[in-house]
């Protein structure tokens, strides 16, 4: 019986793709047990065998299900244990989630402005930046694709660790910055078509993007980039009862 059909501006395939890959992250099926034939999943979501097949195929290039003739489709893991990703609520525990990052320079501008974020109400630009597009890379496997900005002199005191190491990181790191401030601001969103071939995952399907500004002791914007993580590998944890405070920066 046929409960409900797949609207929207997306694709059906990724809509469906979405619902069963969520599926498998909270367990309906675990790993070894059998998804429901084709023309059950039809029936559910009021889809084609095409739109049905297409979502499948996405579920098994990311290696979360076999399908075999004759016996039909199979759990092969569960997504959760991909949320590594855990956005953190200040400098310092962002700092903490860089270790095990490896960055990899997508195409670089030594002469260029800043990301398109908001800059705090005291802060101010520098004249000139040098730009990144990067991926990040954990474990073998893509995680996040940054537009990032960083201040043209401090990128040049630094140049080669900017270019193989995080770049919060190797700021941390220079005995002459002091960061004033940090912000950064999250909000939910589709992925474009470029986000999603570097991200592997279905255009359309959604991310976290975090817009993240850095200013120094002078109020000059040192730092800005435009994070976009897949949806399925963050999550977001706060201590509702916790003591107001400043955000944290390193001393």
């Amino acid at each position: 019986m046929n409960h409900a059909s797949l609207n929207g501006p997306q694709a059906k395939y990724v809509q469906m793709y979405q619902v069963l890959r969520s599926r498998l992250e909270m367990g309906v099926w675990r790993q070894g047990q059998t998804l429901p034939a084709i023309p059950v999943l039809m029936d559910e979501f009021g889809a084609s065998r095409v739109t049905v097949r297409e979502a499948m195929q996405l579920l098994e290039k990311e290696g979360l299900i076999r399908r075999q003739r004759g016996i039909g489709t199979t759990v092969q893991a569960q997504p959760q244990s991909q949320r590594w990703v855990r956005i953190a609520t200040t400098l310092d525990e962002l700092l903490g989630t860089l270790a095990s990052v490896q960055p990899k320079v997508l195409n670089i501008d030594d002469h260029a402005g800043l990301p398109d974020v908001q800059l705090p109400a005291d802060g101010m630009p520098a004249r000139q930046y040098v730009r990144m597009q990067r991926l990040h890379v954990h474990e073998g496997a893509p995680y996040c694709v940054i537009d990032l900005s960083i201040e043209s002199a401090l990128f040049k005191r630094h140049r080669k660790a900017f270019m193989e190491q995080p770049a919060l990181l190797v700021m941390h790191a220079d005995r002459k910055l002091h960061i004033a401030s940090a912000r950064q601001d999250l909000s939910i969103r589709c992925a474009d078509l470029v986000e999603a071939k570097h991200l592997s995952i279905a255009p359309g399907s959604p991310v976290a993007e975090v817009r993240r500004v850095l200013t120094d002791d002078a109020g000059v914007v040192v730092y800005a980039a435009v994070v976009v993580y897949p949806s399925h590998m963050v999550r977001l944890s706060m201590d509702l009862l916790a003591a107001p405070g400043e955000t944290a920066a390193r001393k």
